[in-house]
């Protein structure tokens, strides 16, 4: 950076400009927050502060991260944290950032749960914790009975899904966070439901959907940060899907589906002899959602 550059304005425009020449989405935005981040402030107190000359331990730290954005990781990353459903989440490489699109299956689901009581809702792939988050205190603040069982297969997921549940102050006589692998431990669900003594209602899942080729073909922010695992099956995309048509009997299904998998996923429902569904579109118009009746 150069030395010349000493007021905040100054290093805020130099920065923006390194990150639009990288291709970089949105440069000024990413530039913004993380200053934020740097100097504990809101974006309104930069625009306060733009005159304000930087020290040198402010400096350097603004230094790290943008250059770790000029090498393209994520910005939820270097925060740490991103907001989802109006929560605050902590974020690290090792779970998938939370998307806009997801806040379409929440809310659906929220939607098709007003006035049930009694809920046992069981979610595959915690992640980051965002869906359990929104979801749990969501339905805590109207009062209902439920109960809420997240399961993932790496540690590190669950370990930052209860620790999200903890920040957000979830009531955690509500729910349980398990490592448990539903792809290759066979009947883990019947497992549960026999030890919790409890019964699903529900099941909801935001599970790897790109396919190996898709993969190889996603945006380097994407593809060389987030973890793999959470967002391909490695296969064609709809391994996971097999799998829960196969174990839904009488629990309906909240999933969350590619953009491009409407038609293929209409016809693996009437090959499981699944009827009663229907799909919602995100907010770009996408099919976005599969809602399953019980």
């Amino acid at each position: 950076m150069a030395e010349k550059l000493n007021t905040l304005l100054e290093i805020l425009n130099y920065s923006a400009d390194l990150l639009s020449k990288k291709g970089i989405k949105d440069a000024r935005l990413n530039v913004e927050l993380m200053f934020a981040h740097v100097l504990s402030c809101s974006r309104l107190d930069l625009y306060l502060n733009f005159d304000k000359p930087l020290n040198q331990t402010e400096t350097g730290r603004f230094k790290e991260l943008l250059k770790r954005r000029l090498a393209h990781e994520p910005l939820q990353y270097i925060l740490g944290v991103t907001n989802f459903y109006g929560y605050e989440i902590s974020v690290s490489p090792g779970v998938l950032i939370p998307r806009p699109d997801t806040e379409v299956l929440v809310e659906k689901f929220l939607e098709s749960s007003a006035g049930k009581d009694n809920l046992n809702i069981l979610e595959i792939g915690t992640g980051s914790g965002c869906i359990a988050v929104a979801v749990i205190k969501e339905l805590e603040k109207t009062g209902r009975k439920f109960y809420y069982t997240g399961i993932d297969s790496s540690d590190k997921a669950v370990d930052i899904t209860i620790s999200n549940l903890l920040k957000n102050k979830a009531d955690n006589s509500k729910y349980i966070i398990r490592n448990i692998d539903f792809l290759s431990e066979a009947g883990c669900i019947e497992k549960l439901e026999q030890e919790l003594g409890i019964k699903y209602d529900v099941i909801i899942s935001n599970p790897p959907y790109i396919s190996a080729q898709e993969f190889a073909e996603l945006d380097v922010e994407v593809r060389n940060f987030e973890p793999d695992k959470a967002l391909t099956d490695g296969a064609d995309g709809l391994v996971f899907y097999r799998k829960l048509f196969e174990i839904k009997k009488d629990r309906g299904m909240w999933l969350e589906i590619s953009y491009n998998r409407k038609e293929i996923l209409t016809s693996m429902l009437g090959h499981a002899n699944i009827t009663d569904y229907e799909f919602f579109k995100d907010y770009g118009g996408n099919d976005r959602v599969l809602s399953i009746k019980k």
